[in-house]
């Protein structure tokens, strides 16, 4: 595996000078993905002959001298909540599992356009309703630094893809930290872009106004060129945003780096601090010393409170019932018991509740824009407890017996970006004592996506961490 180990970065020149074929790269992945499945239980569809036939089309394509960019012959994975036309779309749920569509989400589109290869379709919590990829009907997804941890949710197949080199990158969803999540918990590198930047055409939705797509890779620069690739206006998205998408790799050349130095960095200890788990709150502190060592001006601010919390909740409660009161009418025994309960829920949320909760939204976006005229990005750890054993009933937060999957504990601080709309990335910042992942996040002002990169990559090459990799993979 020794390509596998490679970033795009890396592996897009030498197939653009024709050293590389695609075939290879593709084959080699693969038989990654015999060697790790079942054991993580990251896919549910793999497209063995089908990414091959796309890998000699690339290859014929490169040798012809039509080469695509930076994408082109690099083999994906993809949540499986992205629409593919004549291969199953699941969304983790036994109610789809014989669905095949007939069209194509408008990211695979993309993606299909720039020459990247489809090699699978990942596992994911049920609808995406949860964090820790526990899933009912198709097992659940493992964490591949310790196969007995969850990796989180509700990306989890994506980010365990990536994470032990069976996808070079893949696509997340993300409605309140479902990309950045995984991506903390694995060890990988994950962005939620800004509200409208990417289309949600073709992908099953959670909660129409929160959702978001998004990719997680190896490093910052990959991570940037896919979303470079996948970004951009959708005619039939009606959330989708008709601005000019940049080269977010452009960013991260050395002429285009920003100078930490006088920049203002926020931080909002009050919002997490008497929750956080101890080694996250050292892994964390390290970094906000970092930043200030580097010239950063790092500035507490008094928002948000844990009230916003709450109020996202209530928003996607009231989203999520309402696309799927059919299916509770015709098939809720078909759903895990989980998650048809807190799909049950969402019917209970009255009409003015949830219009209150829109209110209390704009308000909060309004709040939002008031601090960003005071600093230039916003650091957070990204959750606040690394990952714990499959099927834990309670874990310990703040002091207190919980049970993580109704109290959301994964999402309190990855939601206050999704309820904003605002680009957020997480990325490795170290490990446990145990050896698992740590991970710290980087908000950004609204499709001011290369600001947030700029400062993730000067961190990401002062600490390599990406350079750490499952045991499982070594």
């Amino acid at each position: 595996m020794t390509l596998l180990r490679k970033t795009i970065q890396e592996l897009a020149p030498l197939i653009q000078s024709k050293w590389l074929s695609p075939v290879e790269l593709v084959q080699e992945c693969l038989e990654r993905i015999e060697e790790t499945e079942p054991a993580v239980n990251a896919y549910i569809t793999v497209l063995g002959e089908q990414a091959l036939r796309a890998a000699a089309q690339a290859e014929r394509e490169i040798m012809h001298g039509q080469y695509r960019g930076v994408l082109h012959g690099i083999p994906y994975s993809a949540k499986d909540l992205y629409c593919t036309k004549g291969i199953r779309t699941t969304a983790g749920s036994q109610i789809l599992s014989a669905h095949v569509p007939d069209y194509n989400a408008a990211v695979i589109d993309r993606l299909n356009q720039a020459g990247a290869i489809l090699v699978g379709k990942n596992n994911l919590h049920e609808f995406a309703y949860g964090t820790t990829s526990e899933n009912t009907y198709f097992g659940p997804c493992r964490n591949p630094w310790n196969t007995g941890m969850i990796p989180g949710g509700s990306s989890g197949g994506s980010a365990v893809s990536v994470s032990v080199s069976s996808s070079l990158f893949s696509l997340g969803t993300d409605t309140g930290g479902s990309i950045r999540i995984p991506a903390a918990l694995c060890g990988v590198t994950g962005i939620k872009p800004t509200y409208g930047r990417v289309s949600k055409r073709g992908v099953i939705p959670l909660s129409w106004s929160l959702d978001h797509a998004g990719p997680l890779a190896k490093s910052v620069w990959d991570t940037a060129a896919v979303l470079a690739g996948i970004a951009g206006y959708d005619p039939g998205d009606p959330t989708s945003a008709n601005l000019h998408v940049p080269d977010y790799t452009h960013f991260l050349e050395a002429e285009g780096q920003a100078a930490l130095k006088g920049m203002t960095i926020g931080i909002c200890p009050d919002y997490y601090s008497d929750i956080l788990h101890p080694e996250i709150d050292q892994a964390f502190r390290q970094v906000v010393r970092w930043f200030e060592d580097n010239g950063a001006r790092v500035r507490e601010i008094a928002y948000p409170s844990r009230e916003t919390f709450g109020v996202r909740s209530i928003v996607l409660m009231a989203e999520a019932y309402t696309y799927h009161a059919s299916y509770l009418e015709t098939c809720a025994e078909q759903y895990g018991s989980s998650v048809r309960r807190r799909l049950e829920k969402g019917q209970y949320i009255p009409a003015s509740a949830y219009i209150d909760a829109q209110r209390l939204r704009q308000q909060d976006q309004r709040e939002w824009a008031a601090i960003y005229r005071e600093i230039d990005l916003f650091i957070s750890p990204t959750t606040v407890v690394p990952a714990f054993p499959i099927g834990e009933s309670t874990i310990a937060v703040g002091g207190e017996a919980v049970d993580p999957r109704i109290q959301a504990t994964l999402t309190i601080i990855t939601s206050l970006a999704n309820f904003n709309g605002y680009p957020a990335i997480s990325l490795p910042c170290g490990l446990t004592a145990g050896r698992l992942p740590v991970g710290f996040q980087i908000q950004g002002r609204p499709f001011d996506e290369g600001r947030v990169f700029q400062a993730a990559y000067l961190y990401e090459q002062a600490h390599p961490h990406r350079s750490a990799v499952p045991p499982e993979s070594a």
